[in-house]
């Protein structure tokens, strides 16, 4: 059984809608608002939640530091445990950046912060947590957030 979690980029006032059961639209600190979502809000979920909030986080800080200007970012955790649910199976992310650089610069930058991303590096001692996918684009000048 997987437990899946993510978190992305949203506009607070433009066209939201109801989250679902488990979605929840926060206030962000670096973007001004993130989607939260969980098949379902259980401990599983907000430990894979953990992994891809920090590497959100630290993406925007990184990001920040190198003088670029990211657009929409989404950051998915998933992975499982073992039949007892004592000990998990490895945690996957896949990460979807958009930003004003180049989509090798931008994958780059998503390896380079997830070696120090906090959370990941508290893991991956007791559980393998790894980059399954990069999809990285160019995003033009006005559609930056």
């Amino acid at each position: 059984m997987d437990y899946a979690a993510s978190i992305s980029t949203a506009v607070l006032g433009e066209g939201l809608v109801p989250a679902g059961t488990a979605d929840l639209l926060i206030r962000h600190h670096k973007t001004g608002a993130a989607r939260i979502a969980m098949s379902l809000p259980t401990g599983a979920h907000v430990l894979h939640l953990a992994a891809a909030a920090c590497l959100f986080n630290d993406l925007h800080t990184a990001a920040t530091l190198a003088g670029l200007s990211l657009g929409p970012v989404a950051v998915r955790a998933d992975g499982g445990f073992d039949e007892t649910m004592t000990a998990s199976t490895g945690i996957r992310l896949e990460v979807d950046i958009s930003g004003d650089a180049d989509p090798e610069e931008l994958r780059t930058l998503v390896l380079e912060t997830f070696e120090v991303s906090t959370v990941a590096c508290v893991l991956r001692r007791s559980t393998s947590v790894e980059i399954t996918e990069i999809d990285a684009r160019t995003t033009a000048p006005g559609d930056l957030a």
